[in-house]
């Protein structure tokens, strides 16, 4: 059998209204392309006649028991035979006629088109007013400026992409993220991404959207969030530990006053939890860094090839205890320097405060470093057994 040019993957839960019409949609486009073709259609579990109707209008029909979008198409990309897959919502809210433009993307070299509802038409009522003017273009600005992508509608579910291509991200979610994981790791793969303006339906009245707005929204930002622990956690936390750094080395010199208020020990403590929280904040990023990327959820960058590379779990436990021992001999020195201060009159000395201050800041610093090089080593036992 002669393997299709193009494959049509449509989720489907409880669509009796409207599967039928979307599969005699897809499968006119196919012929327009005068090519080979195929309309797979996931049943998701629905308990009406969707799958019924589906294989009488023409497609294949697949039974996916395991609840979810994301699930759904993974399967519907398994099944799928064509050189390049099509993707799109069983509710009519897409119109497949457009399916020609985004074959002709993947043609002339992209290997993800994203269709664009807010660069094309949206009928009235298709979107609510919410999902239009907030949260598509929030989600999408988070999106562009985390990854680095040029789209502008990130969460449309018209999609084309190559079957080389798509298999290739090692897609795992099976929710809504799916959506932006696709992107997200489209984008870190640096695959070829563009956009088709498509035009935006207006549902049947009386259906039931499967989409949820607050719940979703957020589980697709928050997705995206923990895929970002550069920006989440590695940038906030290097910042914080820089500007503790300048201001415990500033108050260790010598007075410090801003905006003529001199910094007393108050300004001394905070500076140096300010050193402990970015230092914590730091290996929290480089933690979510490495195990995204052992896990297959992003791609490796420089930070996880260079710990899987060279960091030795001993090496981080020299510099934890070299560390713990230094405080060990700096707080030593500054409770011999308070006792024999105390001794004619008890009073605080603040050059000894903030030199016993930073003390106990290596202290848990060197701790912290002991503590984390054990956990690294967790992520690859092999090499840490060797």
């Amino acid at each position: 059998m002669t393997e299709p040019r193009v494959s049509v993957v449509i989720p489907c839960l409880n669509e009796e209204r409207t599967i039928a019409a979307c599969v005699a949609s897809a499968t006119t486009a196919i012929t327009h392309l005068h090519a080979q073709g195929e309309v797979i259609v996931v049943d998701n579990g629905s308990r009406d006649r969707s799958a019924e109707l589906a294989a009488a209008a023409g497609a294949r029909v697949v039974r996916h028991e395991v609840r979810g979008y994301g699930s759904a198409l993974k399967r519907g990309i398994a099944e799928a035979r064509g050189h390049y897959i099509i993707m799109g919502d069983a509710d009519q809210t897409y119109d497949f006629g457009a399916l020609p433009d985004f074959v002709q993307r993947l043609e002339g070299g992209a290997d993800l088109v994203m269709g664009s509802r807010l660069r094309g038409t949206i009928e009235r009522g298709a979107m609510p007013w919410l999902h239009r003017w907030v949260g598509t273009p929030f989600l999408t600005a988070v999106l562009n400026g985390l990854f680095q992508t040029r789209i502008s509608d990130a969460n449309c579910g018209f999609r084309g992409f190559s079957a080389a291509a798509i298999r290739t991200l090692n897609l795992r979610c099976n929710g809504m993220e799916f959506a932006s994981e696709m992107v997200v790791k489209a984008a870190q793969k640096r695959l070829v991404i563009h956009e088709t303006p498509i035009r935006y339906c207006a549902g049947l009245p009386g259906r039931v959207p499967n989409l949820h707005t607050v719940r979703d929204g957020w589980r697709h930002l928050r997705f995206m969030l923990m895929l970002a622990p550069k920006y989440v956690f590695l940038l906030p936390g290097l910042i914080m530990f820089c500007l503790g750094l300048a201001f415990s080395v500033l108050f260790l010199l010598g007075d410090v006053s801003v905006f003529h208020i001199p910094l007393g020990l108050s300004a001394t403590i905070f500076v140096n939890a300010l050193l402990g929280m970015g230092i914590q904040i730091a290996l929290f990023g480089v933690y979510a860094i490495v195990f995204s990327a052992s896990q297959g959820f992003a791609e490796e960058d420089w930070i996880s090839r260079s710990i899987k590379k060279y960091f030795r779990m001993e090496w981080g436990l020299a510099a934890g205890i070299s560390i713990l021992l230094f405080s060990v001999g700096l707080g030593a020195a500054t409770i011999h320097q308070l006792i024999e201060i105390s001794k004619p009159l008890a009073q605080v000395n603040i050059p000894v405060t903030k030199v016993s201050a930073l003390s106990v800041f290596l202290f848990l610093l060197g701790l912290q470093i002991v503590f984390s090089s054990f956990y690294l080593g967790l992520f690859d036992l092999t090499k840490t057994l060797e």
